[in-house]
């Protein structure tokens, strides 16, 4: 079963889901350690390639590269949750890559592909945890493409609170807490928009008294009055 904060994830990325078995095995992996603005990248072409990594600590990015050098963010992977990196080159083609960027120092444990179909076979719920994995980034992927298509820059931003709404319940006053440590940069990058305009349109619902924002949780105070902005333009 999915958690509120494996769902909270696929909406906030910059946030772990649950922590996974397959730290259980990291004996059997190599460790990397990278520091802040480093990146992993490489592709998987053989069974004896470095495939699967487990995130021991910090944060990484997964992010390619636009048409001006620069990176665009896809989503994020946390302590305790893992990533695949690209097979035979198909995230990567041309001058356009892909690679894995350590947002933070960061500790890694890659297994190669064969060393994963192993686990898999002596502890299934493993390759049931890799699925789930991967529905983790497809899901993260689909949302940020569906969040960021939104014609406004207030429809986005209210798309994506009312969808961390669906997946948390109210309190008795029906306010909703979401945890959160996404940052207004990190958001505006997500929904696709000027860091400006992401200030600007939180300050707006937070001075309204539709949203009220903390360190570590955004809470949503009238989900009612949210939903009135969802069809402005």
């Amino acid at each position: 079963m999915l958690t509120s904060d494996d769902y909270t994830a696929v909406l906030i990325p910059t946030m772990p889901y649950r922590q996974l078995k397959i730290a259980d095995y990291k004996d059997k992996a190599r460790k990397r350690k990278l520091f802040k603005g480093e990146y992993i990248f490489g592709k998987a072409s053989e069974h004896d390639d470095l495939y699967y990594y487990y995130v021991e600590k910090g944060q990484l990015s997964c992010s390619f590269t636009k048409i001006n050098g620069e990176p665009v963010v896809l989503f994020y992977r946390n302590a305790g949750n893992a990533f695949s990196v690209e097979y035979g080159g198909i995230a990567s083609l041309g001058g356009y890559k892909m690679h894995y960027i350590a947002t933070t120092d960061t500790v890694v444990f890659g297994f190669t592909e064969k060393q994963l179909y192993d686990i898999c076979l002596e502890d299934p719920e493993v390759f049931y945890e890799f699925v789930f994995n991967c529905h983790m980034a497809f899901g993260q992927m689909g949302h940020r493409i569906s969040n960021s298509a939104v014609a406004s820059s207030m429809q986005r931003v209210v798309v994506w609170l009312l969808k961390l709404c669906s997946v948390r319940e109210p309190d008795s006053e029906g306010v909703y807490a979401i945890p959160s440590n996404i940052t207004v940069s990190q958001l505006a990058d997500l929904l696709s928009m000027h860091v400006t305009t992401c200030s600007r349109l939180l300050s707006q619902l937070e001075s309204e008294g539709v949203i009220l924002r903390g360190r570590k949780e955004i809470k949503v105070l009238d989900k009612e009055k949210l939903r009135g902005y969802e069809y402005l333009e």
